[in-house]
């Protein structure tokens, strides 16, 4: 197996050789470094007198590094990976070179008005897709980035979160992307079902390739041959659930969450502001924190579904997977291939990769190579892989 890498846990991690690094992305830990200058400078307000003097307590100091964590990776030639990068409300894009990961990188892209969420790479012209958030509304949308150039230029629009585009490799004008409408209203915002699309950038035709309310459509990839790999997975409004029984029990609970909420809300400022919980009954005292810790574990949200992990995993091993997962088997990567033929290749996949005859995906607990025998090999545990590169 050639080198790949993946992304889990908000880091870029390195597969080869049956080992696996996590790749340091300068441009965050430059970030980092800057805020840890910013915050000495200003550590005599936050701590003793200083503290007390500007009216300031432990509330007021963040000891965490805001957002700042990797978003993408695409692979630019055998010595270098381009990455992508959110720094709260802005980004950078860098070339890594990957032989000396101590080496410097190089600088594509530095913004403080988008965040750059996706992309891929077009070899041929040298040019970058993004999926870019702007820091005015919720919607994401795609923009063409030249590798010569820090000029990006915008190819969507409207009330919807374009992501996950991709080039056609066999037509490097045609793009392949998924998308889904985005509305507000007196419960906040809500997502439509995602809708996988084709973009001709040449004639800026819009072509609508798989929709269907009942399921979100998402992750388009293209293959040597022409077919087009996807993720299919039941579509779930904000608040709903996969049941009836569960639907009724939102409502009878929902009294009891409003409670919740307002104790919670209470229990916050008497804390801030005398050092003290309300939450003093005999149920929470001496609490192990181990048990929340292992329910967090349990329930999971993975782009913005409720993941009963452990719940899953135990139904994926009674149907006799070989490697099972925490992804529930709904979520399922279909094949359509040139004659229009749709084909499930595999059940329980929360993200893939699709590299000569063979496919690498993720079902929440490993990283997995499905073999054109349709053998399976495990090539590592890692929870939660978002993306694969290769």
């Amino acid at each position: 197996m050639t080198k790949l890498y993946f992304i889990a846990n908000n880091q870029i991690h390195i597969y080869e050789n049956n080992k696996t690094v996590t790749m340091p992305c300068q441009a965050i830990d430059q970030y980092k470094k800057n805020l840890d200058e910013i915050r000495q400078r200003k550590e005599w307000k936050m701590k003793g007198t200083g503290a007390q003097f500007m009216g300031l307590n432990r509330y007021d100091e963040d000891e965490g590094y805001g957002l700042a964590y990797a978003t993408d990776a695409v692979v630019l030639d055998s010595e270098n990976i381009i990455y992508s990068a959110r720094l709260d409300d802005g980004m950078a894009i860098n070339i890594k070179p990957i032989q000396n990961l101590q080496d410097t990188e190089g600088l594509v892209l530095r913004k403080n008005d988008f965040i750059a969420q996706d992309m891929a790479f077009d070899h041929f012209k040298k040019r970058l897709v993004l999926s870019v958030q702007e820091q005015q509304g919720y919607g994401m949308h795609l923009c063409i980035l030249p590798l010569d150039s820090n000029r990006s230029q915008f190819i969507t629009e409207g009330e919807c979160i374009d992501a996950n585009p991709i080039f056609d490799p066999h037509h490097v004008d045609q793009i392949y992307y998924d998308s889904c409408g985005l509305g507000g209203g007196e419960n906040g915002v809500f997502l439509g079902p995602r809708e996988i699309f084709h973009l001709d950038l040449s004639t800026g035709e819009l072509e609508t390739k798989f929709a269907d309310p009942k399921y979100d459509f998402l992750k388009p990839q293209i293959d040597q041959q022409g077919s087009l790999y996807f993720i299919q997975r039941p579509y779930l409004r904000a608040g709903q659930t996969e049941s009836s029984f569960g639907f009724f029990k939102d409502i009878i609970q929902a009294p009891f969450k409003i409670i919740r909420a307002i104790v919670g809300w209470l229990d916050f400022f008497t804390q801030r502001y005398s050092g003290e919980s309300l939450k003093t009954s005999s149920k929470t005292a001496g609490q192990n924190p181990a048990i929340d810790k292992q329910k967090s574990e349990e329930e999971l949200f993975v782009e913005g579904n409720l993941i009963k992990a452990q719940k899953n995993l135990e139904a994926n091993s009674k149907q006799g997977e070989k490697y099972p997962g925490t992804i529930p088997n709904s979520w399922q990567l279909m094949k359509r291939s040139r004659d229009g033929q749709v084909t499930l290749v595999k059940k329980g996949v929360m993200s893939f990769a699709v590299k000569d005859d063979s496919i690498l995906y993720s079902n929440g607990k490993y990283l997995i190579e499905l073999k054109s025998d349709l053998s399976e090999e495990k090539l590592v545990e890692a929870k939660l892989i978002s993306k694969i590169i290769v």
